[in-house]
């Protein structure tokens, strides 16, 4: 990991100086675990967004698959001069290869794009899906190859292990990591864990993995190296810190469950465990006290069997917070606050699950009326943990899914150099299997925030690069959900596409979900 400092400056984050020796991005590049079995199979999703967001006329990508231990299958090289919607689908690639579809596929999807130009990121925006017509799972681009010997130096800077996301062990439920190691064999790959179940309780332990090849992937079910899963879970869900000696490539873990009686997946990707990170980069200094130290907006699923939690990770750097809770309607009116809604310390290392459904029937509250959440946290000292981490999960009970959506995402410091900011540019997903949702909002981290967004909505599909335009406007504190329930969009979109949201304002966030008629939902926020 990184300082938040340097990653501010590495990726010209506005307000911030960029160091004269930083070296431009020309290659940019994702590491997929692919999976084609009788159940489910694989598709990678993007947008050409660098024509947009960064002006290149021209961008080159080289896919690469992989078997599972590593050996190249195939390669292509493709070239991106439009803007519209792409997918890399593996049973294509497969079908190239003349591959038995009889039997099961494990491997993986590298790519790498390449362009003559800075692209300031050295990961692309890139969507991982595994799905068939009764469910999909998401998440957005986790693992990479570094670039050079420069880059994997900034990015092992710090070590320290991953976590942050749900697990489940029983009967019919399974958790899994997975990854694709990069060009450095391991003579035999060593996690230490500690397990959190839902009563805070620890256990931890290790496990070794053998030997893993260059370039090999990995697909590690943990209740084959934690015998005790289950009975440490006691059916419920728990989370777990991995600490590794992986090199070589960057270690975001792809982490989820797999349901057997329903074949379905639902996976997310590892986050940093900060809970030992003490350095001064490990913070960040209050230095406007118009600004709340951070906060995050969310979306509500309440109705019917649909439910929508908010988990707390014991992962965040030595510190002690108050979670403020604000409720809002779709129109920006705070229906509900309760300023104190629950102090959280590092040191009692508590996993808190927070549902909203259980707030709302003690409290009363409309489920129909309010759709959004704001959370606020207020760190007793003026130093405040540059990664504090949340889990969303999105779920319907009662139908075959039991799996809801995990989504990992982070509280936004208050940082006032945002305010001078001239506006933002945001794009998410669409699938046309299942129903699509994308919402929008704006929520910022400035005490009685009143600053209205103009936003101009672009949709883009895969056969061509025409486009479909939207204007909106949204108030302060307001929320807008896309779906397909327009005609012109529903004709438009005959398959997958994308949305841009290019605003005004610099303070709109956003996430995407697709809800299925099984129960399973898939989701993550937007880019």
């Amino acid at each position: 990991v990184k300082s938040y400092y340097k990653h501010l400056t590495s990726r010209q984050q506005f307000g911030e100086k960029i160091e004269q020796v930083r070296k431009p991005i020309l290659r940019s590049s994702a590491v997929f675990p692919v999976i084609k079995n009788q159940y489910y199979s694989t598709k990678i999703n993007y947008l050409g967004y660098w024509l947009i967001k960064r002006n290149i006329p021209e961008v080159s990508l080289l896919i690469t698959l992989r078997d599972q231990s590593g050996k190249i299958l195939l390669r292509k090289l493709q070239t991106i001069d439009t803007v519209q919607a792409f997918s890399i689908v593996l049973d294509s690639l497969l079908k190239e290869l003349n591959f038995d579809y009889t039997k099961n596929f494990l491997g993986s999807i590298e790519t790498e794009f390449f362009t003559t130009r800075d692209m300031v990121f050295p990961y692309p925006a890139l969507v991982l899906e595994y799905y068939n017509k009764d469910f999909s799972t998401c998440v957005h681009t986790l693992g990479r190859i570094y670039n050079d010997f420069e880059d994997l130096k900034e990015n092992e800077q710090f070590k320290v292990p991953e976590t942050g996301f749900d697990i489940h062990a029983s009967d019919d439920l399974s958790c899994f990591l997975s990854f694709v190691n990069g060009p450095i064999s391991n003579s035999n790959g060593l996690i230490e864990y500690i397990v959190t179940n839902f009563n805070s309780e620890k256990f931890s332990g290790s496990f070794q993995l053998g030997e893993i090849k260059p370039f090999e992937t990995k697909f590690i079910f943990l209740k084959d190296h934690i015998p005790d899963l289950p009975k440490i879970l006691k059916n419920k869900s728990g989370s777990i810190s991995l600490k590794h000696d992986f090199e070589g490539f960057y270690p975001r873990l792809l982490v989820g469950n797999i349901q057997n009686s329903f074949p379905s997946v639902s996976f997310t990707h590892s986050y940093y465990d900060c809970s030992s990170c003490n350095t001064d980069s490990d913070f960040w200094n209050r230095i406007d006290e118009n600004y709340y130290d951070s906060s995050v907006y969310f979306p509500l699923f309440l109705t019917d069997n649909h439910y929508t939690d908010l988990v707390l990770y014991p992962n965040f750097s030595p510190s002690e917070y108050v979670l403020q809770i604000e409720l809002y309607d779709k129109s920006g009116n705070k229906i509900f606050q309760n300023p104190n809604f629950y102090n959280v310390k590092s040191n009692e290392s508590k996993l808190i699950k927070i549902e909203f459904k259980k707030i709302f029937e003690e409290l009363n509250l409309d489920k129909n009326n309010i759709t959004s959440a704001n959370i606020i946290t207020k760190f007793s000292d003026k130093k405040i943990p540059t990664r504090v981490k949340f889990g969303l999960n999105v779920g319907i009970s009662g139908i075959k899914s039991k799996l809801p959506c995990n989504i990992c995402f982070n509280s936004n410091l208050g940082n006032p150099n945002i305010e001078n900011k001239p506006g933002s540019f945001h794009w998410s997903p669409i699938f046309k299997n299942g129903t699509s949702i994308v919402t929008l909002a704006n929520f910022s981290n400035r005490i009685g925030y009143s600053k209205q967004a103009k936003i101009s909505l672009n949709f883009y599909h895969q056969r061509d690069p025409s486009s479909i335009s939207r204007e909106i406007t949204l108030g302060p504190n307001e929320e807008y959900r896309i779906s397909l329930n327009d005609d012109k969009l529903k004709e438009f979109f005959q398959d997958d596409g994308w949305v841009t949201v290019k605003s005004d304002n610099p303070h709109i966030q956003g996430f995407y979900f697709t809800f299925y008629p099984s129960g399973a939902v898939s989701g993550d926020h937007f880019f």
